[in-house]
């Protein structure tokens, strides 16, 4: 077994994120074209486009108005690689005042495109948040901010403090699901075999045994038996896990190892990607399919359910924390909800929260599914039974 695992050892680079970020400014990355300005770019937020000139943009609420819609850039922009081309984007908070009482934080980016700079989506926040601390690690965007709790009014000054990491995939700046506070989001490669359940962390030398009560082991096992039909070949597949090391079993196969780690969920499993080369972006069904209560592989293309001449529609539903920003977060991503602040639904949404049902007869409603699990305040989505 030792020599097995010696001849898949892969030195590559520790990459750890958590709820604390270091500095406001990102590791160098090579760079071979002009860095973008991120003050001059146009941005889009909640579908509206906004073209920055120095940091500002202004217009009328409605034609003639006398209320403004303002945005401002808050302290100033981080740089960093975030699409994989060698080349400096940069990463920045938006503050968004439409008119009203709201003042709204955004996250947005702008990518260097052969030295143009384009500016991405634009991914919230919240109302009347602090931010912290910004940067850029591992082709990621991280963020730091306080908050407040569910129940607190926005006279209440914030400090939950919270963390939010994104990256960049298909011209997109989208949210990677948070891990709990006491968790890293590692990555590495998982090896199984006979005798051999192994996850060796990115530039690590050592080993670590996947412990038989981790919760996400049996997502991890499913994932590598989908990835390595025939586990004989001992050969390790890529995967970014958030969970912790902890100590090894002092009994059994696992006893053999040096340290274990303990794996809470899985984030990501790409055959195809090493320790050197990989976006950090949530993107494999796999990340989100513990969340999904229901079969998506059962609905055709259009979302519906039923052999040909039965079709029928399939609605969901799940619960979010009872907040503007989480409804215009969930509305982005699934232009099909509906909110029923009256009824906790058959999930049974707490007293804080409201039920939020939407319809699998969409475009593309893999990828709105996939987005609506990866939100980390989404724990599960069922599918829901009209009385």
């Amino acid at each position: 077994m030792l020599m097995v695992k010696r001849f898949f050892k892969i030195i590559a680079v520790v990459i750890y994120y958590g709820v604390a970020v270091g500095s406001l400014t990102a590791a160098s990355d090579t760079v071979n074209q002009p860095a973008p300005d991120p003050l001059n770019t146009t941005y889009r937020i909640e579908g509206d486009s906004v073209a920055l000139v120095d940091g500002r943009h202004e217009r009328p609420a409605a034609s003639g108005s006398a209320i403004k819609v303002r945005t401002t850039v808050w302290q100033q922009p981080v740089y960093g690689d975030l699409d994989g081309d060698g080349n400096e984007d940069a990463a920045l908070v938006l503050i968004h005042a439409p008119g009203g009482s709201g003042t709204f934080y955004y996250v947005a980016a702008a990518i260097n495109a052969d030295g143009q700079s384009q500016g991405t989506n634009t991914v919230l926040l919240g109302d009347r948040i602090v931010p912290k601390k910004l940067a850029i690690r591992d082709r990621t965007v991280v963020i730091d901010y306080a908050d407040r709790r569910p129940d607190e009014p926005f006279s209440t000054t914030p400090s939950v403090d919270r963390s939010k990491v994104m990256g960049f995939q298909d011209g997109q700046l989208l949210t990677i699901p948070s891990p709990d506070e006491s968790d890293q989001v590692t990555r590495g490669v998982v090896t199984i075999g006979h005798e051999v359940r192994s996850f060796q962390p990115c530039g690590s030398q050592m080993d670590l045994w996947l412990m038989g009560q981790s919760p996400a082991l049996r997502a991890i096992m499913a994932a590598y038996n989908q990835a390595m039909p025939d586990p004989e070949n001992y050969r390790p597949v890529f995967m970014v896990l958030a969970g912790k090391p902890v100590d090894p079993p002092t009994r059994g196969f696992g006893a053999d190892y040096d340290g274990a780690f303990q794996a809470t969920r899985l984030l990501r499993v790409a055959p195809e990607a090493s320790c050197g080369i990989v976006s950090m972006v949530a993107d494999s069904a796999e990340s989100v399919r513990h969340k999904i209560d229901f079969d998506i592989s059962a609905l055709d293309n259009e979302g519906l359910l039923g052999p040909q001449g039965g079709k029928r529609s399939l609605s969901y539903e799940f619960c979010i924390p009872d907040r503007v920003e989480n409804r215009v977060e969930v509305e982005r991503i699934d232009p099909t909800v509906s909110f029923s602040p009256e009824s906790p639904g058959r999930i049974g949404c707490a007293s804080q929260e409201i039920l939020c049902i939407g319809s699998a007869h969409q475009r593309d409603f893999n990828t709105v599914l996939q987005q609506l699990a990866e939100l980390p305040y989404v724990q599960r989505i069922q599918q829901t039974f009209f009385e």
